[in-house]
This record gives structure tokens, sequence and C-alpha cells, in this order.
């Protein structure tokens, strides 16, 4: 009977641990790592919200007539660059499995039908920030959404609109990295770094934490990677593969 119950208690605790990780992991440009997807479209952020993760992140870009957009690069693949670009040259466009470039607005309509507790992890690319922040406005999702950014002036001018704005710090290396200090004395809501350079640094984790600082790694795309972070205590783990702990 004892045995019984070890057995019992240990199933509940990995199903406990799996449902939370799951409830943790944000899906990469969606989750797009399925059959009939692509990256920053619509269906990515359906897929997204169906796993029930925390959240969705998107790249936003600009038209050069002032259209938000979802697409991660700075040029299409036949080498036009969307800056350059009015929204009405993209309306063609097709992505490989057949969907359009998807608008911001669009995203944002669609972001009304998911899960309430489903977060969109906005990471702008090239993009007027006010813009931006006034569309979220306009659909009423300012609580639903989360910030992020390489660009350290988008950040800044984000913080600097004094609304609660929750805009973490994208970084890659120690080049170009803040500590978790200059992050706080600059009213970060937390880091978003490379699993590179938490790896380099993994002591940030704990001193983020410390200073009330979310902590978020990319992108992670191997399950026992995603479980070490997870271990080290990091708060968040994007990937593109959202669906590891769909068990």
């Amino acid at each position: 009977m004892k045995k019984l119950l070890s057995v019992c208690l240990i199933i509940a605790t990995l199903a406990s641990c799996s449902t939370s990780r799951h409830s943790q992991i944000i899906a990469h440009r969606g989750y797009w790592n399925t059959t009939g997807s692509h990256e920053n479209t619509l269906s990515s952020l359906d897929n997204a919200a169906s796993l029930r993760v925390y959240g969705s992140e998107c790249d936003v870009r600009e038209t050069a007539d002032g259209v938000l957009i979802l697409f991660h690069n700075a040029k299409l693949n036949d080498g036009r660059a969307i800056s350059d670009l009015k929204y009405s040259e993209l309306a063609d466009y097709r992505l490989p499995n057949g969907e359009k470039i998807p608008t911001f607005d669009e995203t944002l309509e669609k972001m009304k039908d998911a899960p309430r507790k489903f977060k969109l992890i906005i990471e702008v690319k090239e993009a007027d920030v006010e813009k931006i922040v006034a569309a979220v406005e306009r659909y009423g999702l300012q609580k639903r959404v989360e910030y992020i950014a390489f660009g350290r002036n988008h950040c800044l001018d984000l913080i600097a609109m004094n609304k609660g704005l929750k805009v973490s710090y994208l970084a890659s290396n120690d080049k170009s990295a803040w500590t978790p200090k200059e992050l706080k004395e600059k009213g970060f809501y937390g880091l978003d770094y490379s699993a590179s350079l938490l790896n380099a640094h993994p002591e940030w984790i704990e001193e983020a934490h410390k200073l009330g600082l979310d902590v978020n790694v990319w992108t992670v795309n191997k399950e026992a990677d995603i479980d070490k972070f997870f271990d080290r205590g990091v708060d968040k783990v994007t990937t593109d593969i959202p669906a590891v702990y769909k068990k």
C-alpha cells in the first residue's frame, strides 16, 4: 500500500511540474512548427493559443505608408525591404503556407478570441512604438500584452510613456547586454536573454529576481535544455516547440 501511494505521489508531482512548466512557455513567432502554419501568422497565433501556454511572441514592422505588420526579417524573400514598400504592395504576397502577411490590427483582433490569460509578446523590430501602443489600447488589450526589443531606444521610449508597460530587454551577448541592476535602474520589467548569454551568466537569474525582475530565455529548442533553465529558476522559456509539455 505504501509503495502504491509513493508511485501515485511521484506521478502527481511529475504531472504538476509538467503543467507548471507548460504555463510558462512562450511560442516563438507563434506555434508555427506544425502542419499548415508559418511563423508570424494568424494560424500560428491560433495554434499557440490552443495550447494554452503563457503566450505567443510576434515581430512587428512598419511599411512605408505606416501600416504595422507581422514579419521577422527586414526584407522579403525576393529582396524587397519592408520599410520601402507600401502595404498595398504586400497585399498579394503569400507566405510558404499560403497565408498573407497579417497586419498588427488583424493580430490584435484575433487576440480578442484567445483565452484571457494568454499573452501577446510584442517584439518591436522597426516601427513607431507610440503607434503600436495606441493600437493595443484601441483593442483594449493593455493587460494582455508585453513588449520586448533589441533596440534600446525602442525600450526606453516605451518605458518613458509612463503607462506601466511591461518592457523586457533583448540581448544575445555581453556586448549588448545590460546587467539586472542596470535594467532595474532604467525601469524595465525584465530581461529576455539568449540561452548562450544566460549560460555565461547564470548568476543574473537570481540577481534579477532579487530586484523583482522577470527572466525569460530564448530560443531553447530541446526539452532537456528547457528543463535545465526552469530548474535554474527562469520565469519563462521562448521556444519553437511550444507543445513540448502538452502531453
